[in-house]
């Protein structure tokens, strides 16, 4: 029955019940009402008993079809493996063989006949594509196997003191060593993985060009410092070909390579990070490797080459002057060795700041003082010298300009850079700067009522901070405290300030500040 006809079927039954219902009287109607509740229980439990037998007879039916599917299923299955077929080849996701071996068919010799011709091609063409994936399998595992040993190697080779996953892509890409004679025949040789017996005898061959390659790198970082004016080292130097060198074997390239670390190891070898949001920017060998694989994703030599330059000449003399001032030899000062590596070490004064507002730094602070000091007063003196009058808008005709001074000038001077003080000598050192910020509250624009003890540092919104006129405004320092200033002004422009004409209370913050 159609739904239409069987929505016409119950609407005519409703007028029909309805009709009745009417022409009896009310008595005869709630008797016409229960009978009416008894015939749709019973209805109802008739039709879901019909429901169920239904579905009980179509599991039935459908676990006798599978039952009878899964016996012509087995019995195929034993012939074609007596036949020499494994059941790895039976290709189950192919519609044509599982229409003729899973059919709801009993297995008769004559049906046998029939489908075992069209089984045949069937399982040759699944058995041909299972060898080959397998082949192909086999073959990845050999590569996986040689690519963990000679990460292993690359890492022994480096012997760098810390671990990065991408450390692993360093060395020279795994197309070179498989293009090695001795690899290529483990790779085509089909076994099921390279056991470390294999690997071992052919490690010689591998070992030779990753050393070739680790020294062509080393040695490129060295020509670079000894000549940091040259182009990139990457662009400078080719890899060593070792199928070139003169007969030179591993340990003779390992011996090489000791030589070159102990030369990058010297605190005088120094690389500056280019990165312009790194708080750090001066890093020792291996040191810098590690920040450019972590921190700026490097992920071979030639990137981090790009990342990191070596320090220039002057910046290589003034750590020779610190360390002399040190009373430390810059030939013997290792990059490993506490005043390098410690940073908590902030008990390094700079004697060119007054003492009244220096600062306790680290070594590598202290380093990066000066030549943040040096970028300053080159930056300040090519605008200067470029552009005087964008420099000085409101400077008179003709008039001359204040004069800037390379107050931390370590090559044309011979004064002592830096000291080393006891714990006696910091806490003097200290009070004494305690003591000058105090005395910068006497400024007579300065509110200090209620200020004393402690309160001092609670309030130091309450210091009048001036800037200096005397800098080209993009190169003046941050406001400071008038005491501060007159420090500034005698130090970088080598006069007695002024703080009416040299300085003004108006606020301004200048993109290249002058670091202190």
């Amino acid at each position: 029955m159609s739904k239409n006809n069987e929505r016409h079927y119950y609407l005519e039954a409703l007028k029909k019940a309805g009709l009745e219902y009417e022409a009896l009287s009310r008595a005869e109607s709630v008797d016409y009402l229960a009978n009416l509740k008894v015939k749709r229980e019973y209805w109802f439990e008739t039709g879901k008993a019909m429901v169920v037998w239904k579905n009980s007879q179509l599991a039935s039916r459908a676990e006798g079809i599978a039952a009878e599917k899964n016996a012509r299923f087995e019995s195929i299955k034993v012939k074609l493996i007596d036949m020499g077929w494994d059941e790895k080849d039976f290709p189950m996701s192919n519609k044509e063989f599982r229409n003729l071996v899973l059919k709801h068919q009993k297995l008769t010799p004559k049906i046998w006949q029939t489908i075992q011709p069209k089984l045949e091609p069937l399982l040759q063409t699944s058995r041909t594509e299972r060898l080959e994936s397998e082949k192909m399998l086999r073959r990845l595992s050999r590569e996986g196997a040689i690519r963990k040993f000679y990460r292993q190697i690359g890492r022994e080779i480096m012997d760098l003191p810390f671990e990065n996953h991408r450390l692993s892509d360093f060395p020279p890409g795994t197309g070179k060593i498989f293009a090695l004679p001795s690899i290529k025949l483990i790779v085509q040789n089909d076994t099921e993985t390279v056991e470390e017996a294999q690997w071992i005898e052919v490690a010689p061959e591998v070992k030779l060009l990753v050393v070739t390659w680790w020294r062509g790198c080393l040695k490129r970082l060295v020509d670079s410092v000894d000549n940091p004016a040259t182009s990139p080292p990457e662009q400078t130097v080719k890899d060593e070909d070792p199928t070139s060198s003169k007969a030179e074997t591993v340990e003779e390239i390992s011996a090489s390579i000791e030589a070159l670390r102990e030369r990058l190891s010297v605190a005088t070898t120094i690389f500056c990070c280019k990165g312009v949001y790194c708080g750090r920017k001066i890093w020792w060998f291996p040191d810098f490797i590690r920040h450019g694989s972590s921190y700026h994703n490097c992920s071979d030599m030639e990137e981090i080459s790009t990342q990191f330059q070596p320090l220039e000449r002057d910046g290589q003399e003034l750590v020779k002057r610190l360390l002399n001032d040190l009373n430390l030899d810059p030939e013997t000062v290792k990059a490993s060795d506490d005043i390098i590596k410690d940073q908590s070490q902030t008990k390094f004064l700079c004697t060119r700041c007054d003492e009244r507002v220096a600062k306790y730094m680290s070594f590598i602070d202290l380093i990066e003082h000066y030549l943040e000091a040096k970028k300053w007063f080159d930056s300040v003196t090519e605008a200067v010298r470029n552009s005087p009058d964008s420099c000085y808008p409101s400077r008179a005709v003709n008039s001359e300009l204040p004069k800037i001074v390379n107050d931390h000038d370590w090559l044309s001077h011979d004064a002592s850079l830096v000291r080393q003080d006891d714990k006696e000598t910091q806490d003097a050192v200290l009070q004494l700067q305690d003591d000058f910020r105090k005395a910068g509250l006497t400024d007579p624009l300065c509110d200090t009522k209620g200020i004393g003890g402690e309160d001092l540092e609670k309030n130091r919104w309450r210091e009048i901070l001036r800037c200096c006129l005397l800098c080209p405004r993009s190169f003046a320092p941050y406001p400071w405290p008038t005491g501060k200033i007159e420090l500034h002004i005698r130090q970088k422009h080598d006069k007695e300030p002024d703080l009416e004409k040299d300085t003004t209370l108006e606020k301004f913050y200048s993109a290249n500040h002058c670091p202190w």
